[in-house]
């Protein structure tokens, strides 16, 4: 299918899990470079001969519980950058949702199936070897200089960010800046709003909301993963510290716990990043208070 698969899985950890079904970790590979669309070649045991995809793509989607997000960060999946290729959507619900008889009127979906087939279906020029000729989509002047003070001030919390793992989420959504940027400007162009010839000022503003969004839900997935890896007490002291605090009041409920100045310090210094964010000196908050 020349214009891309779609992989949807209701539980996502059947997807994970299912890397080395066939082979020792090569499926992890294989999906750390679709991500950037490198050429690949696919083998199956019973298949007569190996498929050659140039250009792949390929999006997958699906759901996944908080209790087993650590089994996703499994292995090298914490390390190789595998994890922070991955989009969370984490619904703010603080409580439970309650069951009513609102229904979503049908002219939505109908709507919504029409813009999505406008979008599939729209034409695209072969080259000489019948492969799909890339449209570009060049920015605006004015869209450019705000997607550069984007990236600048993005910059500039790599910079400042201590915790590597966040550094590397950071970098990939430069990444996916982009995408979304080009994904907006064919959305407005498909309901009517704008052109499709250049990447505008608008689109980049909702890009960057949008890569904002994902890149708390990433810390809060972050934050998630760390509290799983807690001891007992470490737990009970980033419970009972506020959402602000300073290294006196952090100290002073460590020791009243059992736990050294010295430990708490280093705890501390650890996590920044990923449980604790350094406001100035001597003063943090919790991330996910």
């Amino acid at each position: 299918n020349k214009r891309g698969l779609c992989l949807w899985a209701d539980e996502l950890s059947a997807w994970f899990k299912n890397f080395n079904r066939y082979n020792n970790g090569s499926e992890e590979q294989f999906w750390l470079s679709v991500f950037s669309a490198k050429t690949t070649i696919s083998d199956r045991k019973n298949a007569k001969s190996s498929i050659f995809i140039k250009r792949p793509y390929i999006s997958v989607i699906g759901t996944i519980q908080k209790k087993i997000l650590s089994e996703l960060a499994k292995g090298e999946r914490s390390n190789n950058g595998f994890i922070d290729r991955i989009l969370f959507v984490m619904p703010n619900l603080q409580q439970k949702a309650r069951w009513n008889d609102k229904e979503l009127p049908e002219n939505i979906e109908q709507e919504w199936n029409a813009i999505i087939d406008k979008l599939i279906q729209q034409e695209y020029a072969l080259n000489e070897f019948g492969e799909i000729e890339p449209h570009i989509l060049l920015f605006t002047e004015d869209a450019k200089r705000r997607l550069y003070e984007w990236q600048h001030h993005f910059s500039e919390l790599c910079d400042r960010e201590t915790n590597d793992t966040i550094v590397s989420i950071y970098c990939k959504l430069e990444i996916y800046i982009i995408r979304f940027c080009l994904i907006i400007q064919l959305a407005r162009w498909t309901c009517g709003e704008c052109d499709k010839t250049h990447i505008d000022l608008l689109t980049v503003e909702r890009a960057i909301k949008l890569t904002e969004y994902f890149k708390e839900s990433a810390l809060s997935v972050q934050n998630i993963l760390n509290e799983n890896a807690l001891n007992n007490q470490q737990q009970t002291i980033v419970n009972l510290l506020p959402p602000a605090f300073t290294t006196a009041q952090a100290t002073q409920i460590a020791e009243q716990n059992g736990m050294k100045e010295r430990t708490f310090q280093r705890f501390l210094n650890d996590n920044i990043g990923t449980l604790f964010r350094k406001e100035k000196h001597g003063e943090y908050s919790k991330i996910n208070p």
